[in-house]
């Protein structure tokens, strides 16, 4: 039994690039390019700039937030979840995005790591502070252009110790 165990192993190893498995192709030029993503993600939501975060996601993407009961889908998810009109003033005061690993194929990628966020809501003479840390993970996708887009973003937020 030990011996088809390792002969099962040793065969993926040996065929997993020719068969495409677990194979990470991204270009140093990819890579720089999904962190620049990344970076340029931190900055637009620290300007308050909803256009420069909106033009990171693909126009189908997905938000897959913590304790949201449903996906939101597409431009219309993505401005109904984080930009809707009659949601009450939100500034992002902090923002640091940690990249943990990024891989791919050269089309499709992933990357995830931790974040800090905090910010401040106004609702009539009343401003609150939140924050919270955690983990997320992207999904992006290569454009004609060569550019990376996010696709799907799923995060969390880190359990209270006790």
């Amino acid at each position: 039994m030990h011996f088809r165990k390792t002969v099962l192993v040793l065969v993926l190893f040996l065929a997993g690039p020719a068969l495409g498995l677990a194979q990470n192709t991204l270009s140093a030029d990819d890579v720089a390019k999904i962190r620049l993503v990344h970076k340029q993600y931190e900055e637009a939501w620290l300007k308050g700039d909803a256009d420069g975060v909106r033009t990171l996601f693909t126009d189908d993407s997905v938000l897959l937030p913590p304790h949201a009961g449903k996906p939101w889908i597409g431009r219309k998810g993505l401005n109904e979840f984080w930009f809707a009109p009659d949601a009450p003033p939100t500034k992002i005061t902090k923002l640091v995005v940690t990249l943990r690993s990024i891989g791919g194929d050269g089309q499709l990628a992933y990357a995830w790591g931790t974040d800090e966020v905090a910010w401040t809501t106004v609702q009539g003479d009343k401003t609150t502070s939140a924050s919270h840390t955690g983990t997320f993970l992207n999904v992006l996708r290569k454009q004609p252009n060569g550019e990376w887009k996010i696709s799907h973003h799923m995060w969390d937020d880190a359990l209270a110790q006790p």
